[in-house]
This record gives structure tokens, sequence and C-alpha cells, in this order.
């Protein structure tokens, strides 16, 4: 069926070991492609009532996934109890309050300590001008530049807001993020990628010369991203950015890593027939 162990744990009420396992390195939202159910859900389905409290408590536990039949987490609670089983009736109503608390803790996350977060990915309707003198009056009432976005499906999750300016290209608000002290080698989720891959995939040169000049730039210039062993200079490559692929040549990337493919940053540019980055990368040799 695809399942792992962490599934059999969250069915098995076996809270020591589901935490055991988490804590080394299981992938929580983990869904086989058969049936599509992550441990959160088989908690829910077999009312693993301290099962299903653990992983709520995890900040990176997805409520929002569902099964290959489109069910969600919360829709597993009310699938096929007998409605005249008292105990079951209230094991789903304890399990209901569990994910309304979660709710309110992300939503009071998103609004008070993910504040620059906020103001950058879910103020829709302020300009560019309009978020950078928000994010400013932010940073001067002593917010947290560095805060991660909780899970909220906006496709920035565990996102700090440097990392959504890189991949936006919203240079200003980068650098005001920068010179508060901003991180730029804390990663987001999905892909784990940090500021230097997204703006290097983008083709954002300036933005790479801008994260040049601030603290962490040489520790993730070769940073290599745990999904495909791609580095900053692989991703510039990637989709022909020269550009960008120059700021991070001139800047000292290595060229000689071999990503997980196979291929360093003159071999991919190679694959791809950009001739223009492999003379680049061969005047660098």
């Amino acid at each position: 069926m695809g399942n792992a162990p962490i599934h059999f744990a969250a069915q098995a009420h076996n809270v020591e070991m589901l935490k055991m396992l988490v804590e080394h390195g299981a992938f929580v939202n983990l869904q086989p492609v058969r049936l599509g159910a992550s441990p959160l859900m088989l908690a829910v389905w077999y009312r693993n009532i301290e099962g299903v409290e653990y992983l709520l408590s995890l900040p990176d536990t997805d409520t929002t996934l569902v099964a290959a039949f489109g069910m969600s987490a919360k829709d597993f609670n009310d699938f096929g109890p007998n409605p005249e089983d008292k105990a079951a009736i209230a094991d789903i109503a304890q399990i209901n309050q569990l994910f309304d608390k979660r709710t309110a803790e992300l939503n009071s996350q998103a609004k008070n300590d993910s504040t620059i977060f906020t103001a950058l990915v879910l103020d829709t309707e302020s300009t560019d001008e309009e978020k950078l003198a928000n994010i400013q009056a932010l940073i001067k009432g002593g917010a947290d530049v560095n805060a991660v976005s909780p899970v909220l499906k906006v496709g920035s999750d565990f996102h700090a807001a440097l990392l959504v300016a890189a991949r936006n290209g919203n240079y200003e608000i980068a650098k005001a993020l920068l010179e508060a002290g901003a991180d730029q080698t804390i990663p987001g989720n999905y892909m784990a990628a940090i500021p230097l891959h997204k703006a290097a995939y983008f083709g954002r040169a300036d933005m790479l010369t801008l994260l040049s000049q601030y603290e962490g730039f040489k520790e993730v210039l070769d940073a290599m991203g745990p999904n495909n062993g791609y580095t900053p200079l692989h991703d510039a490559i990637w989709h022909g950015h020269t550009e960008a692929a120059k700021v991070l040549i001139e800047a000292g990337a290595d060229t000689s890593i071999v990503a997980f493919d196979g291929l360093t940053p003159k071999a991919l540019a190679e694959q791809f027939g950009y001739s223009d980055i492999v003379e680049l990368l061969e005047a660098g040799e």
C-alpha cells in the first residue's frame, strides 16, 4: 500500500514511536500514492486522540492535504462512526476541538508573529510602495524580520519575508529586510530553497548582487538543494539566466559541484545549449 512506519505508528496509537520517528526525520505529511492518507489522517481515522494532538502540535503538519478520494484529515473524523456509539461521538468532538484550536493558532501566528510576511504576502490590496512603508514601520516597531509563515497554503509556507522578496523581485523590501538583520540562510518549505536559489532561478541578477553584500552570502553561495542538489548557480543556468549566472560566478561560486542528476553547472549549460553561459564558465576555469 506504500505505507511507512510513521503511518503504522499513527494507526496503532503508539505516540512514543510516532515521536521517535519524527525526531529522527520521518516526514509528517507523507502520503502513499494509493490511498493518500497522511499520518494525521490515520490518527484521526483510528481515533488516536493523543496522536492527533501531537501531530497538530508540529508546525509543519499540513491539515489541508486530501487523500486519494478527496477527504481531508478532518473529514476522516466523520467517516463511518456508529451514531449510537457515545464513546466514538465523544472522541470525534474532542478531535474537532483539536482542529479548531490548530486553526486559531495558525491565524494568530499569521496575525501576530509573522506580521512582516503577512504585510508582504497576505496583503493583496497595497502597492509595492505601500507594502515597503508598512514593512519599514513594522521593523521600526520591533517585528521579527526572520519570522516564517505558518502552513497557510498560499505558496509560501514556512517562508520568511526575505525568501518571498527574493523570489518576487521586491528589491527595496529585500534591502530593508537585510539592513534590519534578515537571515538569508533560512530555507523555505517545498524545495527547501534559500533566497539565493529563488533569485537565481528567476534570473534576478540585481537581487543576487544585493544579497552578496550581506552576512550569510558566502555561507550559502554553494548550497545544494536537498531535492535536486542544485546550487544557486545551477538554478540560474537551468533557465538560461546569463546575467544571474555571471553574478554568481564572479562572486566565487564553485563551478565543480555535481548535482544529483550528475551535472555540473557547465554540463547543465551544455545540455540546454546555453553557449554564452558555457563561455562564462570556461573563462573562469
